[in-house]
């Protein structure tokens, strides 16, 4: 399944072949839902499908998928205002070398994930590419379609943010075992 035309030379398998795996990971971790993720999955490839013979052979491939996949999420969740919506998804881990340290890890994934999924959409995704997929400061922005400067920026919120998150499950967590 290649797409040839006399914009691009980029064969259309390759280009899957080389980077399916890092966006499905990536909109595993924006979306938290395996299922979900394979759906936005497909419908960014399907999108790329349809617009590659735009795309100039100079062009950073990468940054551009990324962009689509992003705006993919970012339309799903536009959607799914209209809808009840669901959380991250229960992805615990099933294996811990004790009881109580299986608890605290799970309690600090559950923590993670229900402070990830507090952040706006923009943030998640920044959050979700620079931090989780190593994205640079110059993806970013071309994925985002803003300047280094402005993804670095958002970058710096998005972590802010979420520190800011967690610190505030962490301190609630504390007084209400206080309580107890």
């Amino acid at each position: 399944m290649t797409q040839q035309s006399r914009y691009t030379t980029v064969d259309f398998g390759t280009l899957i072949d080389r980077h399916q795996g890092e966006l499905l990971r990536y909109l595993a971790r924006l979306t938290g839902d395996a299922v979900l993720a394979e759906d936005l999955f497909q419908e960014t490839f399907l999108r790329a499908f349809r617009h590659l013979r735009r795309l100039s052979d100079d062009a950073n491939h990468r940054a551009w998928l990324y962009r689509i996949a992003t705006n993919v999420f970012l339309n799903h969740r536009r959607a799914a205002r209209r809808r009840p919506e669901a959380g991250l998804g229960d992805h615990h881990p099933s294996q811990a070398p004790s009881p109580s340290e299986a608890f605290e890890f799970a309690s600090t994934v559950a923590a993670l994930q229900t402070a990830i999924s507090r952040l706006l959409p923009k943030q998640r995704v920044v959050f979700v590419q620079r931090r989780l997929q190593g994205l640079s400061y110059a993806e970013l922005g071309e994925t985002l379609g803003c300047t280094t400067e402005a993804a670095r920026a958002s970058a710096y919120q998005a972590a802010r943010r979420l520190r800011r998150e967690l610190t505030h499950e962490g301190a609630a967590a504390d007084r209400a075992g206080r309580k107890r």
